[in-house]
């Protein structure tokens, strides 16, 4: 039986469905995770917590489906906006990840915007203006708060980059 697999990796929860190939949802499943808060700005996980959910979603709809892994056709991520997860060149986290809901880059925000023209960084990202909630300002933040992080990190990926690591062993991404 050829199957489709879809996965969200959520905020607060990992789901994954099974379809067949008339689109009928044979199974589906969540997993829920608690995100570390330690102040208001600051919204971390362990990138492993979403790599376990992940395992255990996916093991649910195909056990539960009666369908075999093998019969998987396609697959398909989607996740939570601007989680960034540092890794090194085996694809070893190096740190937490920083959730999208995270603004402790607010410094590192005001830095990225001045260095733009407005009009011109709505042209180039369609965004009004430059967030602490972006990777790039993540990124910032652990170069200049985390100096030993970053150079252990060869890539940062997004949360749905991350999982597709651990599934293929590639490091891929989407165009956008």
């Amino acid at each position: 039986m050829i199957t489709f697999l879809g996965i969200d990796a959520g905020t607060t929860a990992l789901k994954a469905a099974l379809f067949d190939l008339d689109g009928r949802l044979l199974a589906l499943e969540r997993q829920e995770y608690a995100l570390f808060t330690p102040s208001p700005a600051v919204v971390e996980l362990d990138a492993e917590a979403y790599w376990r959910a992940c395992c255990r979603a996916v093991r649910a709809v195909v056990e539960r489906s009666g369908a075999r892994i093998e019969e998987i056709a396609s697959l398909c991520i989607s996740s939570q906006g601007e989680t960034l997860v540092p890794v090194d060149g085996a694809g070893t986290p190096t740190r937490n990840a920083i959730v999208w809901l995270d603004n402790r880059a607010v410094e590192e925000a005001r830095l990225i915007g001045g260095r733009f023209d407005a009009e011109e960084l709505y042209h180039t990202t369609g965004q009004p203006e430059v967030t602490p909630t972006w990777p790039a300002c993540k990124i910032l933040w652990i170069k200049r708060n985390e100096p030993d992080v970053f150079a252990r990190a060869s890539r940062f990926l997004l949360l749905e980059d991350y999982l597709l690591r651990r599934m293929t062993g590639q490091f891929v991404t989407e165009y956008q």
